[in-house]
């Protein structure tokens, strides 16, 4: 189950610091062996560099000028850590080819920063998360090249006077530029139309994408994903530290919400995705929110606060027949 406690995905995240320390290490060894066979005066010169804590562990235990010894041990220091610039340099390296590597200068791989957990360290445990919530998402079987503009006929749609076919084209066009030309911040998308009409399809086909451009994406129904923030809200105590799932939907590079409205109606869900919603468009953070209620029933249901801000979005109607009956999709559209 997702609510286990946020210690695993520490654990984990402490874990993949620890490797990026042990990659970024073995890459400066070998760094170092490279330069030793290619320029002979450098291994002298680390050897000397090498004795650095010997000299100092004598100085100190001398009380004789340790101030002086010292002084001038470090710019000794100094000096042959310039020369050996100097050589690299001259060897059409750069200067800090041998400078210590590390993932993340800030905390330089060590997870913490100012006596806090360092911002990477918070993104390695927030993508751990978000994996295990979209574990059962299919966002893997669905593509933009699996969706069949040809299963829409070329024809008016008697409900609304629009050809279907042109009207799903311009659908399909916008959700391949959403997701290609993916940043942040940005605005989301809402699709609203019947059922069967593709607008599952061309969520998890944006998700897809904008996963392989190493954004955080999280799929889910609104069904599931409220059930998760009411359990969690209504079951937490005092010191309580199981994942936070309202807070990890705030937080993702994109949310994909489908199939809202299919949830139980009540204030709980209405004011929980209200604080999303608001809280995600005024970060620049967008959601691709899917549903089969019209604009009046959306309004209905949700209230004018949840509306206005749904229609800051973009809208993108889905129109014609369902199309999955006598389909084989890798998934329902």
């Amino acid at each position: 189950m997702y609510n286990q406690p946020n210690q695993s995905f520490y654990e984990c995240a402490e874990a993949e610091i620890k490797r990026r320390r042990e990659v970024n290490t073995e890459k400066l060894n070998l760094r170092k062996r490279e330069i030793e066979k290619i320029i002979p005066e450098y291994k002298a010169i680390r050897l000397e560099l090498m004795k650095t804590g010997e000299r100092l562990y004598r100085i100190i235990m001398s009380a004789e000028d340790a101030a002086k010894k010292l002084a001038r041990l470090e710019r000794e220091n100094i000096t042959a850590q310039e020369a050996i610039k100097v050589l690299l340099v001259g060897n059409k390296y750069a200067p800090d080819y041998l400078d210590e590597i590390y993932t993340c200068q800030k905390c330089r791989d060590t997870g913490v920063y100012q006596n806090r957990r360092c911002y990477c360290f918070k993104e390695i445990v927030k993508r751990l998360a978000a994996d295990e919530l979209n574990a059962s998402a299919p966002i893997k079987l669905s593509s933009f090249e699996t969706f069949d503009i040809n299963l829409y006929p070329d024809r008016t749609d008697t409900d609304t006077g629009i050809n279907i076919k042109n009207k799903m084209m311009r659908n399909f066009k916008t959700c391949k530029d959403f997701a290609d030309n993916f940043h942040l911040p940005c605005t989301g998308i809402l699709m609203f139309g019947k059922t069967g009409l593709g607008k599952t399809h061309l969520s998890l086909a944006v998700a897809k994408t904008v996963i392989l451009k190493n954004h955080s994406v999280i799929y889910g129904s609104a069904p599931d994903l409220l059930r998760k923030i009411e359990k969690e809200h209504f079951s937490r105590t005092a010191g309580d530290d199981r994942s936070d799932t309202a807070g990890l939907l705030q937080e993702a590079d994109l949310l994909i919400f489908d199939d809202l409205g299919a949830e139980f109606e009540s204030r709980f869900y209405v004011s929980a995705f209200y604080n999303l919603l608001n809280s995600r468009i005024n970060a620049g953070l967008p959601l691709i929110i899917n549903t089969n209620l019209t604009e009046k029933e959306l309004k209905e249901r949700y209230g004018d606060r949840i509306m206005s801000r749904l229609l800051t979005m973009e809208c993108l109607k889905f129109i014609g027949d369902d199309i999955r009956v006598g389909k084989k999709y890798g998934i329902s559209v």
